[in-house]
């Protein structure tokens, strides 16, 4: 027949068309994926949000596994560094169902480190050091030497939380060691401040400044915004316990600065609740509760409640001080019930 003559050129032609489209499609989504992360890299998330859904939607309607599995992924980035932690799990469980469908071992390790970094945010020590050996295991094998480095890191990093410190240096030494070898900025401001970190806890102030000084000229230098708020943080924090309030305030407020503007709720709240404590160091209580209050609006709409149970303590000082008994103890009582309420 005519059909059988002519219809099946047509449908090799259709195909190559229905190809070339899915092609394109596919290039948009990773358009997309580039967009966010510029938008990322300012702090301008709900923008970056947007622009791994459409990723997402494209890669959906395609029946793109692998690219579904990295939109998942990095919409759990954004909810992580939101303070979402619950839509952040779902969101790499997402991701981590496809990898493990696909057998995509770099995409499986990427998917255990972001849990990794999901459990420690809420204090789930032992999950989160099950996902990091989990991806360390793989990314060694794999001969991923950067990944292996920031697997080292969170390593560390869960390690000085639960106060094993001479782990935690051995494990930040090993991340550094691989960054300097790579010439990663990134990797060896991050290291360094870690480092700076450790010895923070050791009470070793001098040693803590000079790694967050090193890790501070890095960022700088190089464009890591958010890695310089961690840094003025915690020259915040040295100064502060060394006593200098006055450079203690200014290295807060430079932190804060960045902080707002890239719209890192989490730590702007811990900054105002920083800044609350050297003011009412300095008996400006005023100042004091001012800069608590403010935390503990941010805290509640993340609803942090170890942030939230820190901002009720700092409150509660200053109506001691103050010498308002009964509000004193009204805070410090809600304190204690949200510190009660994590263990």
């Amino acid at each position: 027949s005519l059909y059988q003559e002519i219809g099946h050129p047509n449908v090799k032609l259709v195909q190559r068309l229905l190809d070339r489209l899915a092609r394109s499609k596919k290039n948009m989504a990773a358009q997309y994926r580039c967009q966010a992360l510029t938008h990322s890299k300012n702090g301008e998330f709900d923008q970056e949000e947007e622009l791994h859904r459409k990723a997402l939607a494209i890669n959906e309607a395609l029946g793109n596994k692998k690219g579904m599995a990295s939109d998942y992924a990095n919409l759990g980035n954004v909810y992580w560094t939101q303070g979402d932690l619950d839509r952040a799990e779902e969101m790499h469980r997402k991701a981590l169902e496809l990898n493990e469908a696909l057998g995509s071992k770099e995409g499986i390790a990427r998917d255990c480190n972001n849990l990794g970094l999901v459990y420690e945010t809420r204090g789930e020590l032992d999950r989160a050091e099950e996902m990091y050996r989990k991806s360390l295991e793989i990314n060694e094998a794999l001969g991923l030497k950067q990944v292996a480095s920031n697997q080292y890191a969170n390593l560390g990093n869960m390690y000085r939380t639960r106060g094993d410190l001479d782990r935690a240096e051995e494990m930040h030494r090993k991340s550094l060691e691989v960054s300097e070898a790579l010439d990663s900025k990134e990797g060896m401001a991050s290291d360094y401040g870690n480092l700076g970190n450790v010895y923070y806890t050791r009470g070793d102030l001098d040693r803590a400044g000079e790694m967050y000084r090193k890790s501070l000229e890095i960022s700088e230098t190089s464009g890591l915004k958010k890695t310089s708020v961690n840094q003025y943080g915690n020259l915040g924090n040295v100064y502060g316990t060394q006593g200098e309030l006055a450079k203690a305030e200014e290295m807060y407020r430079k932190s804060l600065e960045i902080s707002e503007a890239l719209g890192l709720k989490q730590v702007t709240a811990s900054l105002y609740g920083s800044l609350g404590n050297v003011y009412e160091t300095q008996g400006d209580l005023d100042r004091a509760e001012k800069m608590h209050r403010k935390a503990l609006e941010l805290n509640e709409a993340l609803g942090s409640k170890e942030g939230m149970g820190s901002d009720y303590s700092g409150l509660g000082v200053v109506y001691q001080k103050r010498g308002d008994l009964d509000k004193a103890e009204e805070t410090h009582r809600k304190a204690l019930e949200l510190h009660h309420a994590l263990d």
